[in-house]
């Protein structure tokens, strides 16, 4: 009898049962089992060749220049690395960014918009902004191309819908991005470690894959994860702190470039509080001042079961990109599918979250502040509000 058949049947004996639980999601629809130890699976380590020091942010949505201004300076006084700044309608970029010493921090504005870009490099070309990089949603324009994955995050997507997404997208980018490119990728970071975590390690393997197909290991891509706020509740301050920071921590061990950290409350209230941008901003310091995470690399050394998820989720990956037609049409149904999965889960508390569907305040004001649209022209999922 083997070591591992030895150690079988004493948790069989421990737990009483002649059978092991195993671990399946209908959410994710990836699955292991104690039998899945038995099959060796390669394991490759990308941490050290996309491994460069990382950068927290912070995050506005512009609505009003003067007060997310005063944000700023407020998150900058309490010692935030980096402003991320996105917006529905050009802003008043002097009234904006009055005060910023952009010397000290790395900005990064992301816009959809092309015709902006005019605006834009108008003041840049008065102001000068040290460390200030102009993010473009699409193709086409001499900014840095940013590829969208948070999106697909936000409306509930899974792990392998995002990764397919953003993977195609890549290969789109692949034939028309100049050489020695910049590219920044950004992912979002859901409520599950293990499959978070085995998601962004996922994309370091598919990433190195479709570069060596087409022959494009010259392109800069920087890899950035933001929080979102699907599993967050408006009323549970403290349950907020430990998802964010979990969520943080999940992919500073997997593995990103950059770390954008939103308060909690920037979808449910006009505006955010003090006390919850101060919250994003301490998570960061904590994780890299204090516990040195950002340290670490490499999650699955070691690891049967995350190496087991993230094969599985390169192959599924890898079969929807071949799809012969129909790409966007097939994802979106498929993601369509895991939304509706989802809010049933949480309706019958299959899936508990404390103040969503658990332990929650019954007449609770429960709203979101304004719809948000995602990939596909889906709205933002909210557990609580949904």
């Amino acid at each position: 009898m083997s070591q591992q058949e030895e150690w079988v049947n004493q948790l069989k004996k421990e737990l009483k049962s002649s059978e092991l639980r195993t671990f399946h999601s209908e959410i994710e629809d990836l699955q292991w089992e104690f039998t899945d130890n038995n099959t060796p699976l390669p394991s490759f380590d990308f941490s050290l060749k996309y491994h460069v020091d990382l950068t927290f942010f912070s995050f506005y949505k512009v609505i009003d220049s003067i007060e997310s201004n005063r944000e700023i300076l407020q998150d900058l006084n309490q010692g935030t690395h980096g402003l991320i700044l996105c917006w529905d309608i050009l802003p008043d970029l002097h009234e904006l960014f009055k005060g910023v010493m952009f010397e000290y921090i790395q900005t990064r504005v992301i816009i959809s918009n092309p015709d902006e870009l005019l605006v834009i490099n108008h003041w840049i070309g008065e102001n000068n902004p040290k460390n200030f990089t102009v993010e473009f949603m699409g193709s086409g324009t001499d900014t840095v191309q940013c590829i969208d994955g948070f999106s697909m995050n936000a409306i509930g997507s899974n792990a392998w819908q995002e990764l397919s997404f953003v993977c195609q997208q890549l290969v789109q980018q692949l034939g028309i991005l100049p050489k020695n490119a910049p590219l920044v990728i950004e992912l979002g970071v859901g409520e599950n470690f293990m499959i978070e975590a085995a998601k962004i390690t996922a994309f370091h393997w598919l990433c190195e894959a479709l570069l060596t197909k087409h022959n494009r290991m010259d392109l800069n891509i920087t890899l950035r994860a933001r929080l979102g706020w699907r599993n967050k509740s408006h009323g549970e301050l403290h349950t907020n702190q430990i998802r964010q920071s979990s969520e943080a921590l999940c992919a500073l061990v997997a593995g990103v470039n950059q770390l954008c950290i939103p308060p909690y409350d920037a979808m449910f209230s006009a505006h955010s509080t003090a006390l919850s941008r101060r919250m994003s901003v301490n998570i960061g310091h904590l994780l890299k001042e204090e516990a040195h995470l950002d340290w670490f690399q490499g999650l699955i050394k070691g690891s049967h079961i995350a190496t087991c998820l993230v094969h599985q989720l390169c192959n599924k990956v890898w079969d929807a990109l071949a799809w012969p037609d129909a790409f966007e049409d097939r994802l979106k149904k498929s993601v369509e599918a895991t939304i509706a999965c989802r809010m049933q889960r949480i309706n019958d508390q299959s899936d508990r979250f404390i103040g969503i569907n658990y332990l929650y305040t019954k007449g609770e004001n429960r709203k979101i502040k304004a719809q948000q649209l995602g990939a596909f022209g889906l709205p933002y999922l909210f557990f609580e509000t949904n």
